[in-house]
C-alpha cells in the first residue's frame, strides 16, 4: 500500500494525516500508540515498514475472533445451511411485505 508519498527516502520526515495508511491506524490502533506512530512519522524515527508493521498487529488482533468464529463455522457446515436459511427466510418476509406495498401503490 502507498504510504505518504513525500518520504521517498527512510530518513525523510513524513505528515501521517496525508498518508493512507495512517488512515486504517486511526480505525484500529488505540490513541496511544497511534500518537506514537504519527511522532516517529514526522520526525522520521520510524519508517513506513513500521508504520504498517504496527498496523497489522492490531488488526489482526481485531480480526481473530471473526477467523475464530470462521474456523468454528468451518467444522459445522450444518450451521451454516441453517445461518443461511434463517436470513432467507427474513429477507423473503421483507420483501413479501415490500411487494404488498408496491401492488398497493400500483393499485393491483
Amino acid at each position: 500500500m502507498v504510504t505518504d508519498t513525500r518520504r521517498v527516502r527512510r530518513t525523510d520526515p513524513g505528515e501521517p494525516d496525508d498518508c493512507p495508511v495512517f488512515t486504517l491506524h486511526k480505525a484500529f490502533v488505540p490513541k496511544e500508540a497511534r500518537e506514537d506512530i504519527a511522532r516517529g512519522c514526522r520526525t522520521a524515527g520510524i519508517g513506513c515498514r513500521d508504520c504498517k508493521a504496527v498496523l497489522l498487529e492490531h488488526l489482526f488482533r481485531f480480526l481473530e475472533p471473526v477467523w475464530e468464529r470462521r474456523r468454528a463455522l468451518e467444522k459445522n457446515p450444518e450451521r451454516i445451511w441453517e445461518i443461511f436459511e434463517a436470513g432467507n427466510s427474513r429477507a423473503r418476509r421483507v420483501a413479501q411485505a415490500t411487494m404488498a406495498e408496491v401492488r398497493d401503490a400500483l393499485g393491483f
